[in-house]
């Protein structure tokens, strides 16, 4: 089994709305604010300089956007202070593959 897939879905509000079990609209554009962030958040803590294709391909990746997004999200009245650790666990493990 690979790590990578180039046949991963893009992570999109609705799959967040999936994963948080959300209906309705009226959070879609916090939700895709999260994501555009969370995708920065990741790959800023990876390497240094843009996402490549390479790392956004990343079922890795993929999943550590997708959790922060989520945490985020259910606790956005909260004051938080750190990332779940799974998302840091995967960064360490994305670092240790595409660190240069």
């Amino acid at each position: 089994m690979t790590d990578d897939s180039t046949n991963l879905p893009e992570i999109s509000v609705d799959t967040i709305k999936d994963a948080l079990r959300i209906d309705g609209n009226d959070d879609d554009t916090l939700i895709e604010g999260y994501i555009d962030t969370a995708k920065e958040y990741v790959a800023n803590a990876v390497i240094d300089g843009p996402a490549s294709e390479p790392l956004i391909s990343s079922s890795k990746y993929r999943l550590a956007v997708i959790i922060l997004v989520q945490f985020w999200y259910s606790n956005r009245d909260t004051d938080i202070k750190q990332t779940p650790y799974q998302v840091r666990s995967l960064i360490q493990q994305l670092r240790g593959k595409f660190w240069q």
